[in-house]
Parts: C-alpha cells; sequence; structure tokens
C-alpha cells in the first residue's frame, strides 16, 4: 500500500485489526462553502484538464491540495488480478450531506473478509464498522449511511476505509483502498442552482461545484433507477476517469453489471 506523508492532524488509538491500514489525515481548508469553485486553468491537474464526452465535468474546489486517497491497486495477475478502489477523489471530497452514500469498486468477487470503516479525526471508536465473512459482490457497491444510523458533522474529515482480509494472522498482506470525506454547508448560490435541477442536471450541478460525493450519488440514483441506460453508465465512467478512478470506468462499459 502506498504510505502517504504525515499531515498535522493524526488519528490516534486506532484498533490494532486497522493499526496497519490506516492513513492519518488532518483538516484541509475548503473554500467551497463560502464561494462557488473558479474554473481551472486547463493542465492544472488531471481533474480539471480531463475531457468527457458526456459533458460533465467534475471542478474540485482546490487543485493543489495533498493527495490522501489511497489506491488499493490490484492483486494476483492475468484473469486471478483483484481490484480495489474507493471511488473518491485525489484530495478530500466533500459533501453537502448529513448522511452521504460511499462507494468503492471491486473487480471481482473474493474469497475473503470484507471490511468498511469510517473514522473520525481523533477518535479511537468507528463512526462506521461493517465487516461480512466473504467479499462475494463485483462492480461498483455503495454504502448509504442512512442505513447505518451515522451523521457527518459539518466541517470535521472523516477517512473511510475499505479492506479484502486474504489473511486474518497477517493483516499487513490486507488489499486496502482509502479515501477522505468532509461535510460543509453549500453557497447560496448551489442551493439555489440544486433546488432549480431536474434529476437529469443534478449531477452535473453538483459536479461543476466540486461536490464529489453527491455528484457521484445523484448519477448513481438515476442508474439504479434506469439499469439498462448506457449513456448513464458512459457519463458515470467518464466522471470516475477524471479523478484517475481508470479500473472502475472501465467497469461501466458495455454488459457491466
Amino acid at each position: 500500500m502506498k504510505a502517504i506523508p504525515s499531515r498535522r492532524l493524526h488519528l490516534h488509538r486506532i484498533p490494532a485489526a486497522l493499526l496497519l491500514s490506516l492513513v492519518s489525515f488532518s483538516a484541509v481548508e475548503s473554500t467551497l462553502a463560502a464561494e462557488p469553485p473558479k474554473p481551472a486553468v486547463a493542465g492544472t491537474s488531471p481533474s480539471t484538464s480531463s475531457s468527457s464526452s458526456s459533458g460533465l465535468k467534475f471542478l474540485p474546489p482546490t487543485t493543489a491540495a495533498p493527495s490522501v486517497r489511497v489506491t488499493g491497486g490490484s492483486r494476483g495477475s492475468g484473469d486471478a488480478t483483484l481490484t480495489l478502489d474507493v471511488l473518491a477523489p485525489d484530495d478530500v471530497g466533500v459533501t453537502t450531506r448529513e448522511q452521504p452514500s460511499l462507494f468503492w469498486f471491486q473487480s471481482k468477487p473474493a474469497n475473503a473478509k470484507f471490511e468498511l470503516t469510517l473514522l473520525q479525526e481523533n477518535k479511537a471508536k468507528p463512526i462506521v464498522q461493517v465487516a461480512v465473512e466473504r467479499s462475494t459482490k463485483a462492480g461498483i457497491q455503495r454504502l448509504k449511511l442512512a442505513d447505518t444510523g451515522a451523521k457527518l458533522v459539518p466541517g470535521v474529515e472523516y477517512q473511510w476505509v475499505v479492506a479484502l482480509v486474504t489473511d486474518p494472522d497477517n493483516r499487513s498482506s490486507d488489499l486496502v483502498a482509502s479515501g477522505v470525506i468532509k461535510r460543509i454547508e453549500p453557497a447560496a448560490g448551489l442551493k439555489e442552482r440544486v433546488a432549480k435541477a431536474t434529476p437529469d442536471s443534478l449531477a452535473a450541478v453538483y459536479a461543476e461545484a466540486g461536490v464529489w460525493y453527491d455528484a457521484l450519488a445523484a448519477l448513481s440514483d438515476q442508474i439504479d433507477a434506469q439499469p439498462e441506460n448506457k449513456s448513464l453508465r458512459q457519463t458515470r465512467a467518464d466522471l470516475l476517469r477524471q479523478v484517475g478512478l481508470k479500473a472502475a470506468a472501465g467497469s461501466e462499459g458495455i454488459g457491466a453489471k
């Protein structure tokens, strides 16, 4: 797993089972709550310079924030290769929702225990901890925090971690991916645009405002309602490519489950 340089504030007293899996993180100032992000100059970052055939553009609130996403990468070779990733931007992803959804990608089923953990900075006890004995699902997957009762506090960063435990006696062998989520209070202009948006335009409104988790959820809601709509899947693939999630984007092709 790629190590992330330590930052100012740190998670501490992490449960022993997760100690080898987690990275430290700290608060990163976001200007999004105060005003809509300004269009970035082409070429300033992979996210803002990526073209989108769907027309949906994700404009992150900052372009120079440190990387916090840990990519799970792949394990195995050939047809046995397994890829695990959180569907999150490279830096801190934001949401306007008290109980947003978390998304991740697993390329194929695995005969391994699966864990999803949500941690608040400087809190020892996880906010959410979900574990299943066998990770039998493949593709893009979703956890709605509303189903767990967990609620995010505005202005607080939370790290969320997904892990495949291939050897319970050797947690350093876990296949792990993680991201950081922060709830913000939307600016008045964003509230107005959201209120006027249609289901078809809502994802674009959030993406252009840099609100990653809400954009992905709005688009995924449409896909859940129209599972055979290939255009919606292509749009989601375009969104994922804009933050470097190529494996997950590739799963959205014809015949994607």
